[in-house]
């Protein structure tokens, strides 16, 4: 799944920019937009997996998502007009938000509690294998085809529903109601929970930035190539490869808290050394600080928000984290193509401005650690 996302969609903006002479603002608005009606596929994506399992939602989402990536093909192959994208991205981030909550819940279900961490990590490392190739090949093929890139994506991820099928196992809740019913009260009064969901909105922004963002200020103010950019993310996905499961195993010595806020921090300093960097070698140090922060805070995040669940409605509970996670990938691009429009004679005040959201994240964290959870 992975692979077939990742070979395409972060040259998605660059077709839009380059190609259609769409504004970056524009480019922000459609992405983003599409994003947050998609994010309610989070919730209900939660309920399905209560309801029915993660798995056999998983299937029916890859076979739907399969078919949004041919016709986003034919489209730029008839070279037909952008606003199409718009009803069909919309559709595939619905579908990709119930692809992504269910991902989530399959693996907490799939692990007991204390080796949580360790599992997110595993699964991390499958999905930068294709985050690996992906990137890298599609950086390749978009000199010579975009249209081309997502067939390949359409191809991908048949394969991948065909896989899933045959090789995991169906869990689904141990609720014996069969009413679609998301027990939201429940969820709000749960005061904890809801601190950490909203907290991890800046982080979520900023975290959104690498695929929409980062490509069309890597490739139109930095000036490097699409095989260069490639390599960008090609690097992103070997370096979770072999640093995940060690980095991991360093989180369970000094607990997820402190790996989220350090994580979060580093996030900042990453995206934020982005305005200093004037050429192809110095975006690789900031993807470099990038990735090994998000190697601590996303597995640590996804473990902390597990945790906080009840254990009941493990589905809905998570089904409402990955929604606030989509909120701000939603946002992320809308703040970020304005943030680029704005500053484009500042870089460093650009990456400050879009970077300084998982600062935010970082001080709530401590404040809610502190007061709730016992940090020190």
């Amino acid at each position: 799944m992975a692979f077939g996302f990742s070979v395409a969609f972060p040259f998605l903006s660059i077709y839009l920019y380059e190609v259609k002479n769409i504004s970056m603002s524009l480019i922000g608005s459609i992405l983003g937009i599409s994003g947050l009606i998609g994010i309610f596929g989070r919730i209900l994506g939660g309920i399905l997996s209560d309801q029915f399992g993660s798995k056999h939602v998983l299937i029916v989402s890859f076979f739907v998502r399969s078919f949004i990536f041919l016709f986003i093909s034919l489209t730029i192959a008839f070279n037909l007009d952008y606003r199409l994208f718009v009803p069909i991205l919309i559709l595939n981030a619905l579908f990709f938000n119930i692809n992504m909550s269910n991902l989530d819940i399959l693996v907490a279900q799939l692990s007991k509690e204390e080796e949580r961490n360790f599992a997110y990590s595993i699964s991390r490392v499958g999905v930068n294998l294709g985050w690996a190739l992906g990137p890298a090949i599609g950086g390749i093929i978009s000199t010579k085809s975009y249209s081309l890139l997502f067939f390949i994506s359409f191809l991908a991820t048949i394969l991948s529903a065909i896989m899933l099928m045959l090789t995991i196992p169906n869990v689904k809740s141990n609720r014996n109601s069969r009413n679609f019913e998301f027990p939201i009260n429940e969820i709000l009064s749960n005061k904890i929970f809801i601190l950490f969901s909203t907290f991890s909105l800046g982080f979520f922004i900023t975290m959104s930035q690498l695929i929409s963002t980062l490509s069309v200020y890597a490739t139109n103010f930095v000036s490097i190539d699409n095989n260069e950019l490639g390599i960008l993310y090609a690097i992103n996905g070997i370096l979770v490869v072999f640093l995940q499961i060690p980095i991991s195993n360093y989180i369970d010595r000094i607990n997820q808290k402190k790996a989220l806020i350090l994580g979060t921090f580093f996030y900042f300093i990453g995206y934020f050394s982005i305005g200093f960097m004037k050429d192809f070698y110095g975006l690789i140090v900031s993807i470099v600080i990038i990735t090994i922060a998000e190697m601590f805070a996303v597995p640590s995040g996804q473990t902390m928000a597990s945790i906080l669940s009840d254990k009941e409605k493990l589905g809905s509970y998570m089904g409402f984290f990955g929604f606030i996670q989509g909120l701000g990938w939603s946002l992320g691009p809308i703040i970020g193509g304005m943030i680029v429009d704005i500053y484009k004679n500042s870089h460093v005040l650009m990456w400050f401005s879009i970077s300084s959201f998982s600062l935010l994240s970082t001080v709530l964290y401590l404040y809610l650690f502190r007061r709730y959870l016992n940090f020190t």
